[in-house]
């Protein structure tokens, strides 16, 4: 079964994000989004992606909830409230399930957009070429993806140049660390536009854009068991959407 996902088509699999990415922005029932996330988590599980990885990086948004489910409170106060200070409220039932809410769309977008994860980037961008969009805009898409990882290697480069220099980011004071951080910013926007340079004389060099039309030699193919999956994936969502 597995091996029969692996062979999916990359055009299925954007589909799939876009149909799961739909339903978990349009849903507000929370309990719905649960069930959405256990099928994006599924459905990752039968691509070989890795959406558990992405769960346990998920505890680094724990501030940010308990800012929207506080903001939420003091701004559109709603069922019991929890903690307050004198008549104003800082936590109530209705803030924490507007939290939940938001963490809950949050990992599903995420989880499902790692679904992508498990095609080569070269099949992904041919399968954008033949939904008909501009092949700058795909070669955009596939350029950001490795740019992404290659911007987090460099940062931690730098971390660690800064660590081994007697640095502790971790025991510093909020003020420290946010220069810290800004001094840091520098080399690694810089390392990457020259990074960015050197591929951009590469691919003019390759005659990039020189010809209105590209032609391709691999061709993708929708086959039988990707219309099915689509189609199933458009139900569910038309089903989720429509009855909640």
């Amino acid at each position: 079964m597995t091996g029969l996902f692996a062979e999916i088509d990359p055009r299925t699999k954007m589909f799939i994000v876009a149909c799961l990415s739909t339903a978990g922005i349009l849903v507000t029932d929370n309990v719905t989004l649960c069930v959405i996330l256990l099928a994006t988590l599924a459905f990752g599980l039968c691509f070989r992606a890795k959406p558990f990885t992405l769960m346990i990086r998920f505890r680094r948004l724990a501030f940010l909830v308990i800012a929207v489910a506080v903001i939420q409170s003091i701004f559109m106060p709603s069922g019991e409230v929890l903690i307050a200070i004198g008549p104003l409220p800082l936590m109530t039932v209705g803030g924490l399930g507007m939290a939940a809410g938001f963490l809950l769309r949050i990992m599903i977008v995420m989880s499902s957009a790692a679904v992508l994860t498990t095609s080569n980037y070269r099949d992904i961008i041919q399968g954008m070429v033949q939904l008909k969009l501009p092949y700058e805009i795909a070669f955009m898409a596939s350029m950001g993806i490795r740019f992404l990882p290659m911007l987090r290697e460099q940062f931690l480069e730098t971390m660690t140049a800064i660590q081994l220099r007697g640095i502790d980011i971790q025991r510093i004071g909020f003020r420290d660390k946010l220069g810290t951080y800004m001094y840091l910013l520098s080399p690694v926007v810089i390392s990457t536009m020259l990074k960015s340079r050197s591929i951009t004389l590469s691919i003019e060099s390759r005659g990039f854009r020189m010809f209105a039309v590209r032609t391709s030699h691999r061709t993708l193919k929708l086959k039988p068991v990707d219309w099915g999956i689509m189609m199933l994936a458009l139900s569910a969502t038309l089903i989720i959407i429509l009855f909640t």
